[in-house]
């Protein structure tokens, strides 16, 4: 068996299937891992998600608190296009467009790779790059920085295809906007910096200049993004630039959450990618002094190596200066690291026979695979995060067994995880609209995090609290299920608050409810009514529903602060 075992077709395909089945593998080892919904800022991207769902906000989303997403929407839409078919969300669908980028990412490494430097450098650059700490992260995380590092790695690619033809830039630039719109404007810059090639090739002699038009392309990005943003703007208004653009952008540029100076933390950049592409980094360094020491002969091959390699370094310099740092803020440039170091691994194996190479890699991706399963027990028994998103699942499971998933539940303060174990997404209310809402005549159920702060808000001849669920079930209380009412369950007459909304029901349940509409079923019992009353101090949309038996009365009105819609009209 010789190394012309690299060139087979066949092998293309066994490569690619196996980095298949790794991605997957890994996506199945954090799924049946410990739940951490509530750490690593996770429940806000789910909140959009389920705005997207149940209210139907495509264009710009809001979270449970009403606050306009900080955020481009490429994720959410991408997690709602996933959940949609099954109506509600759920961790398979939430984390599914960060697994899928992750496979798409070690798909293309490997693609680049082997037409760069041959089959076994794509193949090791990919395998590295899944089996990593950060992949392990990225994998089933629903947040931003996985889909944004796919955009990223594409452009960027696309970018040194259209430098060495001279050609191609529109790709480039559809490319941009994709990443523009999973994260932001970073992305042209991460994706354009790896040019910084054409001033060393300059430098060394044998300039390759930059050609092609951008005309067309830059047309195609501001036709997407500028499209996206201005139809935004005209919904939205003013808050969407001061949370975009003034909070987000500009503030994270200029300094970070505590107040720190740009350039405050300069080092921690390279110690996180050290630390976390463990041990590949190692092999990514031996790659970088490679480039910088021995360059290849070859023209195109020395100035994709040098691409990569100001990619790499042009980029972690931007995040060192960047006040704002964080560890998975590396990942549009780890691709960079990896191609190299499959390269170098490459050299190495290229000493052994194939079969060997086959089946050593085959057997450290097991390995690899099976500590994955203790180290992500461990690493969850360091948070707090994990134990408070398993109790929230216990308390969301007791509540839909005995009331079901639309029990018309008021939230105050307590983690959006359980609105998103429960299945309906309601916005929160102030303590003090929960307290109005306890001290009246209909039942009303209420979940709050802190009870105190919640009793100080009522009068002071309300009635005793009954407190109907809770976790943990033992001690301190972080989350309960709190009412006038002493059980559990439907009454005939109910009362609920969720975001401008005030919600009372007669003889009648919930069947759906959205920002701007209430659906409910009235009981066996007889006739049944619902009236919505404004509790905000802005106009707001409002289709109240009821439905009874083969009977459907509707009302609609945009209702005044403080007014009322009432089905069936007195």
């Amino acid at each position: 068996m010789t190394n012309a075992l690299w060139d087979r077709p066949w092998a293309v395909r066994a490569a690619y299937l196996f980095l298949g089945v790794v991605a997957i593998a890994m996506f199945a080892i954090r799924l049946a891992g410990p739940p951490d919904l509530m750490g690593k800022d996770q429940e806000r991207p789910a909140a959009y998600v389920m705005d997207v769902l149940q209210n139907g906000n495509w264009l710009c989303q809001r979270d449970q608190y009403d606050d306009i997403t900080s955020k481009p929407p490429m994720y959410t839409w991408l997690a709602a296009v996933a959940a949609y078919p099954l109506g509600r969300l759920d961790l398979v669908t939430l984390y599914l467009p960060a697994a899928a980028s992750t496979l798409a990412l070690a798909w293309l490494i490997f693609a680049v790779g082997r037409a760069q430097f041959g089959l076994l450098s794509g193949f090791f650059g990919a395998l590295m790059y899944l089996l990593s700490f950060t992949s392990n992260k990225q994998v089933a995380l629903a947040r931003t920085d996985g889909v944004f590092a796919l955009a990223v790695a594409v452009a960027a690619l696309l970018a040194c295809r259209a430098w060495m033809s001279g050609r191609g830039w529109t790709w480039f630039w559809l490319a941009a906007a994709l990443a523009t719109l999973t994260k932001g404007p970073l992305g042209i810059l991460i994706g354009l910096v790896g040019l910084v090639a054409v001033f060393w090739e300059w430098r060394g002699g044998t300039p390759l200049p930059l050609k092609g038009s951008h005309w067309l392309g830059i047309a195609v990005f501001v036709v997407l993004v500028g499209g996206w943003f201005g139809w935004s703007y005209v919904r939205e208004g003013p808050p969407l630039v001061n949370k975009m653009l003034k909070q987000e952008l500009a503030t994270q540029t200029l300094s970070d959450e505590r107040g720190a100076p740009a350039g405050k933390g300069f080092y921690k950049p390279t110690l996180y990618f050290l630390a976390r592409f463990a041990p590949w980094s190692l092999l990514s360094c031996a790659g970088f002094w490679r480039v910088w020491r021995r360059p290849a002969s070859d023209p195109r091959q020395r100035r994709f190596e040098r691409f990569l390699f100001c990619w790499f370094f042009v980029g972690l310099f931007c995040f060192s200066c960047s006040p704002h740092q964080r560890g998975d803020l590396l990942w549009p440039l780890i691709p960079a690291a990896a191609l190299l170091g499959g390269r170098e691994l490459a050299r190495f194996a290229a000493r052994f026979e194939p079969q060997t190479v086959v089946w050593a890699s085959v057997a450290v991706t097991v390995v690899i695979l099976g500590l994955l399963v203790p180290f992500n027990s461990w690493a969850a028994s360091r948070t707090v995060y994990v134990p408070q998103t398993e109790g929230i699942i216990q308390l969301a499971t007791q509540i839909r067994q005995q009331v079901g998933r639309q029990f018309p539940l008021t939230h105050v303060d307590d983690p959006f995880a359980l609105q998103f174990y429960l299945g309906p997404m309601r916005r929160v209310v102030s303590f003090q609209r929960a307290a109005r809402l306890l001290d009246g005549d209909a039942a009303a159920f209420v979940a709050v995090h802190d009870l105190a702060r919640l009793e100080s808000c009522r009068g002071t001849n309300a009635p005793s609290l009954h407190e109907l669920a809770r976790w943990p079930a033992t001690g301190k209380p972080f989350v309960q299920i709190v009412s006038n009412h002493p059980r559990l369950e439907w009454t005939r007459s109910m009362a609920a608050c969720w975001g401008p909304w005030r919600v009372q029901m007669e003889g009648a349940r919930v069947v759906r409810a959205s920002a701007a509409e209430v659906v409910v079923a009235a009981d066996a019992a007889g006739a049944g009514a619902v009236q919505v009353t404004n509790e905000s101090d802005a106009p707001h949309p409002v289709r109240a529903q009821l439905v009874h038996g083969a009977t459907e009365l509707a009302e609609s009105a945009v209702l005044a602060p403080g007014r009322t819609l009432r089905v069936p009209r007195d």
